[in-house]
């Protein structure tokens, strides 16, 4: 006896065994068992027949209401056997490689996002004493089980958001060396050398990653965001490209639209931050992107309404508030806009692009001293951070004039 039902977004397949046990499947592969008590189902008729199929409707629609799993890791992983009925048993068809494969892709794809979500948090915003206890309680679990390389990607992502770049890179590479093909290891391998400046060998990280698996977009955009960092500006768009060519995805634009804003093309920049909003409506990344875009276009309103929705969707964002400070100060709101940089060096204060705009801010102001030493401190944040460099000689010409 089979009954095919609609609950909602999920479609469900009911089949009965010899046992009267009632399996319920959905589109997606999750699997619940409803006993039904021996031979009652079968004597049921008309209303009290739909009437359980409608308790089990409800049952359902709480399950997904309430995001409850009730699959183990193990059931996850095998989300796209086949359930099928056939001699009383229950039989499930061998997966065939092209599905294996996919298993495997989604697997990468999944924890790869995790840990460099995780790598985003950066320092500024890291809990160092909750991390300090992960630290604590993963190194007693190597102490356990030296060979697990997945904890050593643990300790090693731990350690980098405290600070320790050293020790991180040393714990990723003892993973390596127990699974040389996990692209998870080589790719943050790659944000640690970045991290210390070393772009060359962040680069052959990513590479060595996306040989392994073409298919997967956030290799490449690591490698785009590499470039990026190194003032190679063209080939960081070319590889921008390729990785929305795998998969169009918010990072992917957002990078591009702000490498397009860097070779003067804000038309490109404003489109394609617009169809990272429209893939994510929730990253702030991507509205600070289209903020600078419209502000390039001297879409002044447009760019003070987008860079607000950037700090409410993310207000400890340095780069959020960053956004809505050069949109106050192009919408002539000076002072407004002063105190949302102060507010970027507050949350970042390493953020030399931060200091950079809180100093031209107060230049205009005519607070010259303090812009004279905002803007110092971002050239030694970044010495190559060119329009800090022209802000300082513009400051300090104001500084030496007579008034």
């Amino acid at each position: 006896m089979q009954h095919a039902c609609k609950c909602g977004e999920i479609t469900e397949i009911a089949l009965m065994d010899t046992k009267r046990q009632m399996y319920i499947g959905s589109l997606n592969h999750a699997w619940f068992v409803i006993n039904l008590e021996g031979s009652k189902y079968t004597r049921l008729q008309g209303k009290m027949k739909r009437f359980y199929l409608n308790s089990i409707h409800l049952i359902l629609s709480l399950i997904a209401a309430s995001s409850l799993s009730l699959l183990s890791s193990k059931d996850v992983l095998a989300q796209d056997k086949i359930i099928e009925k056939a001699q009383g048993k229950i039989q499930t068809k061998p997966q065939s490689a092209a599905t294996s494969d996919s298993l495997r892709l989604l697997k990468e794809q999944s924890a790869l996002e995790n840990y460099l979500d995780l790598f985003k948090m950066g320092m500024t915003h890291t809990d160092l004493r909750g991390a300090g206890d992960h630290i604590v309680k993963l190194r007693r679990q190597i102490t356990d089980t030296p060979n697990d390389s997945e904890l050593r990607i643990k300790l090693g992502s731990y350690l980098y958001l405290s600070g320790d770049l050293e020790g991180a890179s040393m714990e990723l590479r003892r993973a390596l060396a127990l699974d040389n093909e996990n692209i998870v290891t080589n790719v943050l391998l790659g944000k640690i050398s970045d991290g210390i400046g070393d772009h060359q060998a962040a680069q052959s990280q990513y590479r060595k990653a996306i040989s392994m698996s073409p298919k997967l977009a956030a290799p490449f955009v690591c490698l785009a965001d590499s470039f990026m960092a190194q003032g190679a500006i063209s080939e960081a768009i070319n590889e921008f490209r390729r990785a929305n060519d795998v998969k169009a995805t918010c990072q992917g634009l957002t990078g591009l639209a702000q490498a397009l804003i860097a070779t003067d093309d804000p038309e490109g920049s404003v489109r394609a931050a617009r169809q990272a909003v429209s893939i994510m409506p929730s990253s702030s990344n991507a509205h600070v992107a289209l903020t600078h875009g419209l502000l390039r276009l001297k879409e002044d309103i447009s760019a003070l309404r987008t860079a607000r929705q950037a700090v409410l969707l993310e207000p400890t964002s340095a780069e959020s508030h960053i956004a809505l400070g050069r949109a106050l100060y192009a919408n002539k709101k000076n002072a407004d806009a002063v105190a949302e940089f102060e507010q970027a060096v507050l949350l970042d204060p390493l953020n030399a692009q931060a200091r950079n705009d809180l100093g031209y801010a107060l230049y205009k102001r005519g607070d010259v001293a303090s812009a004279v030493t905002q803007l110092q401190l971002a050239l030694r944040l970044n010495p190559r951070l060119s329009e800090a460099r022209n802000n300082l000689e513009l400051a300090i010409f104001g500084l030496s004039s007579p008034h």
